[in-house]
């Protein structure tokens, strides 16, 4: 079982951000206005059942909530029923961008989470690798994980030091507190010297906020999912996770698959270069732009302002 849920916001984005790179988590309060996030979830419930739908016992939601998740395609094995565990069936209810909500697929690039994400990494330049939401219901499966690193980010060891971090995000889209699974965190990094020997000694810290509450942490971090305990109970949360650009070894979701379909079609028209460089698009000024691909970008993304780019060439 987890241990009751902590409240450990940090609101001041300076602190928090020496907050993570000091001790590799923070939980950003409130960093998202609850209204951007109410705004978009609004649209949440064309995606997942609203909770109390879903535990009306209708089993055509919960059909609807399998066919809808990504399959991840995890094979764990058989796994005991009690415990801490991995099973497949705690990664139900991931949903990966573009999303049919623009208003969705908008809080996913939305200014304060970029702003405090360069601002720990400590570089402009940055890469969203990890983008998806992700919803939890109890009852669906015993979520209760073993502490782990996400190794699984990166082809090769990863680099625990000031300008090769990645920072991995949850974007709290539901409250998260004591009952409906704040992620639990081994409460600091790991030993450097030692990376992967297993969780330090020391309180564990579960990482419970309000809707709008950004939790963050590194590769170094030992953490675990727990269980949904409340009657009723759901969590929903944004994946946006962060590399530094050209740091191609590390990855997890990309949209090229998608990028001629409408969802990523209209999200792309509505974004800045600096949004759409997140994605990797080269951004205005770089050698790849001539004024015939500008021509081309308008044409592919009917309303987009290629003004930078256009102006750029200048």
């Amino acid at each position: 079982m987890s241990t009751p849920a902590t409240y450990v916001g940090i609101a001041d984005l300076d602190e928090a951000a020496k907050h993570w790179r000091e001790h590799g988590w923070v939980l950003v309060d409130q960093l998202v206005p609850t209204a951007d996030i109410d705004h978009a979830v609004e649209e949440l419930w064309d995606l997942y059942p609203r909770p109390e739908e879903f535990h009306s016992g209708d089993p055509a939601l919960r059909e609807r909530f399998v066919g809808r998740s990504y399959n991840q395609g995890h094979k764990f094995g058989e796994t005991d029923p009690e415990g801490a565990a991995f099973r497949p069936e705690q990664f139900l209810g991931h949903i990966l961008f573009p999303y049919t909500s623009h208003r969705l697929n908008r809080l996913q690039v939305h200014a304060d989470v970029l702003r405090f994400a360069r601002m720990a990494m400590g570089i402009d330049d940055i890469r969203i690798y990890q983008a998806r939401i992700w919803g939890k219901y109890t009852g669906v499966a015993n979520y209760e994980q073993p502490f782990h690193q996400d190794r699984n980010h990166n082809l090769v060891p990863d680099r625990l030091e000031a300008g090769w971090w990645n920072l991995e995000g949850f974007l709290y889209l539901s409250d998260v507190d004591d009952g409906v699974a704040p992620t639990e965190l081994a409460g600091g990094p790991a030993d450097p010297a030692r990376p992967y020997d297993g969780p330090p000694d020391g309180d564990r810290i579960a990482a419970a906020g309000v809707r709008g509450s950004f939790l963050a942490y590194r590769p170094d971090v030992w953490h675990r999912g727990v269980d949904l305990t409340r009657s009723g109970g759901s969590r929903f949360l944004m994946s946006a996770s962060f590399k530094p650009g050209g740091a191609d070894w590390i990855g997890y979701d990309n949209v090229q698959p998608v990028s001629n379909g409408p969802l990523w079609s209209k999200f792309a028209a509505s974004c800045t270069p600096d949004e759409l460089s997140l994605f990797g698009a080269p951004l205005p000024g770089h050698p790849y732009w001539t004024s015939e691909l500008v021509d081309a970008l308008e044409d592919r993304y009917r309303g987009i302002d290629a003004s930078p780019w256009r102006d750029a060439l200048s």
